[in-house]
C-alpha cells in the first residue's frame, strides 16, 4: 500500500462522532437536528444519504432538511447565541413533520460552553409538544459509535412514565446504520425470534421508525441490550423500573442460539427456545452440509470493520472451518474489552497507525488471505488487489433493496452464501491466471 493511500485511510477510518449522531437521525424517520456549526456539517450527510443508505431522507430537495447547521463562523464565536440557538430550535420543533428535534455542537462550537442542555428545555417550552433534546458534543473523544450511543442515551431521558406489560420486550442498542432491505429483514427476524419464545417486540432502539414508535419502551417488561446502546440501555432500565439483559448480537448459528437461549433464561421460556433453536437448525443445516467442506474449510478470511460484528464474524467463521489472517477494527478499543484482550492472539489492532496498517496489511497484499470480509473502508484499502465483501458501516458498494438479513438464522445463512459466492469468484479468477501461465501471488 503507498503512502498516500495509507494517509488517506488514516483520515477516512477514523470515523467521527458526529457521524454517529447523523446515522441515528437518519434511523427515526421524523427526528431533525440542529448542528451548531459551518456548513460542512451539511455536506457530511453524504457519508449517509445516497451513498451508505440509498433510502435515507437526511435531505430533501425541498430545503427542509432533517439536518440542519447554525453556520457557525469564528468571528461569531465570542458574541452570544443562545437566543438564536432557542429560536432555530423552536422553529424546528414547530415544522409539522417533526416528531424530534435533536441538538449538538461541532467542536469549535463546543469549546464555548454553551449550555445546549438548558437551551433544548427552554426551547421545548417555547415549541409545545414536540421533545427537543441535547446530545453532548464529543468529537475530540468520541468515535462514530460513540456518536450513535450517546444519541440513545439522550433520548433515553425522553420517554414518559412507565407502564410494563407481562411478555413484553424492547431491543435497545441496535446499530440502523440504514434503511434498506438488511436491516428490515434483521429486525423481522429478531421480532419472529421472540414471537417463538412468545415475547412480544413493542420497540426497537432504532428501527427506522419514528420517535413515538421508540417510547413504545414503556411498555416494556424487560430491556435487552445489544451492544450499540448499553448507557441508553441501563438508563431505560432505571428509568422503567425494569431488569435490562445485556447480549451480543445474533450473528451467526451459534451466535443467534446463544442469544435466544439468553433471552428465554431471563424470560423463563428454556423450552421452548431449545425448540426454536431444533427446528431452525434443522432448516438452515442441510444447505450447509456440501458447501462447508467444499467452500470454506482452511480458507483464510480477514476483517476490517465494526468490532461488534467482528466478535460474531470470528464465532461464525471458525464454525466454517476458516482460518484467521489479520484484523483491524475502525473503532477504539474500549467498545470491545473483550476482543482488546485477545488483539495480539487474532493479530488485531484498533484504529490503526500507519505502521500498523502497513504491516497487518502485508500478508493480505501477499495473497496469504483468500477473501477480506470489509466495509468500504477496507475496499479503499485494498485498492482492487484484494477480494472483498462488503459489510456494515460504510457499504458504499453494496446494497441491499430486498430483504437480506445478516443476523439470526436467515442471516447467518444469507451471510454465508455472499462469503461463498465471493469465494467461488476468487476460485474462478485464480483458474483463469493458471490457464494464462499467471502465478496468483503476480496480482
Amino acid at each position: 500500500m503507498s503512502q498516500e493511500r495509507a494517509d488517506d485511510f488514516t483520515e477516512r477510518q477514523n470515523y467521527p462522532f458526529m457521524v454517529g449522531v447523523y446515522l441515528a437521525v437518519n434511523a427515526i424517520s421524523d427526528a431533525f437536528l440542529l448542528v451548531d456549526g459551518p456548513d460542512c456539517a451539511h455536506m457530511k450527510t453524504q457519508y449517509v444519504q445516497g451513498n451508505h443508505d440509498w433510502l435515507s431522507t437526511l435531505t430533501d430537495i425541498s430545503g427542509f432538511h432533517r439536518v440542519a447547521n447554525t453556520a457557525l463562523h469564528p468571528f461569531q464565536m465570542a458574541r452570544s447565541r443562545e437566543a438564536d440557538l432557542v429560536d432555530r430550535l423552536a422553529r424546528m420543533a414547530a415544522h409539522p413533520p417533526a416528531g424530534v428535534v435533536m441538538v449538538t455542537p461541532m467542536p469549535m462550537a463546543a469549546i464555548t460552553g454553551v449550555d445546549y442542555e438548558r437551551l433544548a428545555r427552554q426551547a421545548a417550552v417555547n415549541a409545545g409538544t414536540t421533545p427537543v433534546v441535547s446530545i453532548p458534543g464529543r468529537s475530540l473523544s468520541g468515535d462514530w459509535l460513540s456518536g450513535y450511543a450517546a444519541a440513545l442515551s439522550s433520548l433515553a431521558k425522553h420517554i414518559g412514565d412507565p407502564a410494563p406489560e407481562p411478555g413484553c420486550v424492547a431491543l435497545v442498542g441496535y446499530l440502523m446504520d440504514r434503511n434498506e432491505g438488511d436491516h428490515r429483514a434483521n429486525l423481522r427476524d429478531l421480532e419472529e425470534l421472540l414471537r417463538g419464545l412468545d415475547l412480544e417486540l413493542v420497540s426497537v432502539w432504532l428501527s427506522g421508525k419514528r420517535f413515538e414508535d421508540l417510547r413504545a419502551v414503556r411498555r416494556a417488561s424487560l430491556i435487552v441490550s445489544l451492544p450499540y446502546g448499553r448507557r441508553a440501555a441501563r438508563l431505560l432500565s432505571r428509568r422503567l423500573g425494569v431488569p435490562v439483559l445485556e447480549t451480543g448480537l445474533p450473528f451467526g448459528l451459534d451466535g443467534t442460539a446463544r442469544w435466544v437461549r439468553e433471552v428465554a433464561r431471563a424470560t423463563g421460556r428454556e423450552e421452548l427456545a431449545e425448540r426454536l433453536i431444533e427446528r431452525e437448525l434443522d432448516r438452515v443445516i442441510p444447505p450447509l452440509e456440501w458447501v462447508v467442506p467444499v467452500v470454506f474449510l482452511h480458507r483464510a478470511v480477514s476483517f476490517i470493520g465494526d468490532p461488534y460484528l467482528l466478535e460474531g464474524f470470528l464465532d461464525l467463521t471458525t464454525e466454517l472451518g476458516c482460518r484467521h489472517g489479520p484484523m483491524m477494527a475502525t473503532a477504539r478499543a474500549d467498545h470491545a474489552p473483550a476482543l482488546a484482550e485477545r488483539a495480539e492472539a487474532l493479530r488485531l489492532v484498533f484504529e490503526p497507525t500507519r505502521k500498523q496498517m502497513m504491516e497487518h496489511l502485508e500478508p493480505i497484499h501477499r495473497n496469504e488471505v483468500d477473501l477480506v470480509v470489509t466495509n468500504s473502508t477496507g475496499s479503499h484499502l485494498m485498492g482492487g488487489s484484494t477480494p472483498v465483501m462488503e459489510i456494515g458501516y460504510p457499504s458504499f458498494f453494496t446494497h441491499a433493496l430486498y430483504a437480506r438479513p445478516f443476523l439470526g438464522f436467515d442471516g447467518a445463512l444469507a451471510f454465508i452464501d455472499s462469503m461463498g459466492n465471493a469465494l467461488r469468484r476468487i476460485d474462478l479468477m485464480r483458474m483463469h491466471q493458471y490457464r494464462s501461465g499467471e502465478r496468483p501471488s503476480e496480482r
